[in-house]
C-alpha cells in the first residue's frame, strides 16, 4: 500500500483508481467479452469516507458502482466477486466510471476491523497481485 500520508478519502474520479489485470487468472478466458489485457479489477488506495478513524485500506469498485475494502472482496465466493467487481474490458470500467456520482457509495462496513482473508489456493487472488505488481513495474 501506498505511503499513509499521501491517501486520503476514496472518491469516484477515474484518475485516482487503478485497473488491475487479472489476465493471469487461469479463468480469464470464461470473461466475455474481454480485450486484450482484461479482465480487470478496479481499485483504489486511500480511507473509507465513513472511518472516522482513517484506517488506511485498499478497496475495489463494484459494478453496482458501490465500493468494497479489499480485504472483504476476497473473503467472499469467487462467484460474487465475479460477477460484482470483475470486468472484461477497459471499456466498460470507463463506462461504469462515467455513471458514478460525486459521491462514494460503499458496500459493507469496512470501517469494522477483520482478519485477513486467506488468498491461498485462490487463483483469483495470485491473478490480482501478479497484477498489481506488473503495474507497479509498468508505472516506475
Amino acid at each position: 500500500m501506498s505511503n499513509a500520508a499521501n491517501l486520503r478519502n476514496i472518491t469516484n474520479h477515474y484518475e485516482d483508481v487503478r485497473l488491475v489485470s487479472l489476465a493471469s487468472w487461469s479463468k480469464a478466458s470464461e470473461i466475455n467479452p474481454r480485450d486484450r489485457h482484461g479482465p480487470y479489477v478496479v481499485t483504489q488506495e486511500g480511507y473509507d469516507p465513513r472511518d472516522m478513524k482513517m484506517v488506511a485500506d485498499e478497496f475495489v469498485l463494484g459494478r453496482s458502482g458501490r465500493w468494497l475494502s479489499l480485504s472483504t472482496f476476497f473473503r467472499l465466493p469467487v462467484e460474487e466477486r465475479r460477477a460484482e467487481f470483475v470486468f472484461g474490458t477497459a471499456a466498460e470500467v470507463m463506462q461504469t466510471m462515467s455513471n458514478l456520482t460525486s459521491k462514494v457509495v460503499m458496500l459493507g462496513d469496512s470501517a469494522v476491523e477483520a482478519a485477513p482473508a486467506s488468498t491461498e489456493n485462490d487463483a483469483m487472488a495470485a491473478a490480482f497481485q501478479a497484477g498489481k505488481a506488473q503495474a507497479s513495474k509498468a508505472s516506475t
